[in-house]
């Protein structure tokens, strides 16, 4: 299996898994009589294609027979649970926990048996992060595309996730930083080097671009448009969300591709 079906694989099963944290959310918007519903069912489809995409992938390239059949028990919770909610709304405690509890079996045998790192936290940790930043900003990007939520401009909604994204994005170069700075590897001549180092020798061209759509642009439009995203009309919005989708998602395929290729987390 390529190292890019492999990350495709990783990516779509923690999005899919973290994605309904936010739903709650919104349907807290319905109740207060805004006319969203149709939003969340948009969303809902997405889980449900978003999973169905990573499960069938696990399949389709035989990556493991019992995590294969874990991820068709997910399958069926995840139809179940959005089927259950489709016209009802979620309440505080919902069947939504149950659908990210199994997911995240998915999601933690998916890391520890396909990528097979030691030790794990790292690659739990990092790709917790990683299903965060993505699950928020197709949500960002989602609700720039939606009638109903142009119209409301959910302001309340949309800057929070803006704000919680950066957050996320400003954890992950923490991260990077003390790895690639702080962490060692030994070559194959035995020779000691920092991680930043043996990148700049063994891929300096992806190390670079890594660095520049993973975390440079994100944290540029963080401080470029925080304090004026909500004075955009839906087109700007789309704009400046589409720019940060690209971004996200080529910096998430190039932490994948480090981790693959040479087991080093970033």
């Amino acid at each position: 299996m390529s190292i890019f079906i492999t990350s495709l694989i990783l990516i779509l099963i923690g999005f899919a898994t973290f994605y309904p944290i936010f739903f709650r959310a919104i349907d807290r918007s319905a109740e207060n009589g805004i006319s969203v519903r149709s939003f969340l069912q948009l969303n809902y489809i997405f889980h449900l294609l978003v999973g169905s995409i990573a499960v069938l992938l696990l399949w389709i390239y035989g990556v493991n027979y019992p995590l294969q059949i874990s991820g068709i028990v997910y399958l069926i919770v995840i139809f179940v649970v959005v089927f259950y909610y489709w016209k009802s709304p979620i309440p505080k405690w919902n069947l939504f926990s149950a659908s990210i509890v199994f997911g995240f079996i998915v999601f933690y045998r998916s890391i520890n048996e396909i990528v097979e790192i030691t030790p794990l936290w790292p690659g739990i940790f990092t790709g917790i992060l990683s299903a965060g930043a993505v699950s928020i900003i197709m949500l960002l990007m989602v609700s720039s595309l939606h009638k109903s939520i142009r119209e409301i401009a959910l302001s309340d909604l949309i800057d929070p996730l803006f704000k919680v994204l950066f957050l996320i994005i400003g954890v992950r170069m923490t991260w990077d930083l003390v790895v690639l700075f702080n962490i060692s590897v030994e070559t194959q001549n035995g020779e000691l080097m920092s991680v930043l180092k043996f990148f700049l020798q063994a891929d300096s061209l992806k190390l670079i671009l890594l660095i520049l759509f993973g975390l440079l642009i994100p944290i540029l439009f963080y401080f470029l448009f925080n304090k004026r995203l909500s004075t955009f009309d839906s087109k700007h919005k789309f704009r400046v969300f589409c720019i940060l989708l690209i971004s996200v998602w080529f910096g998430e395929f190039l932490f994948k591709y480090f981790l693959l290729q040479y087991g080093i987390v970033l």
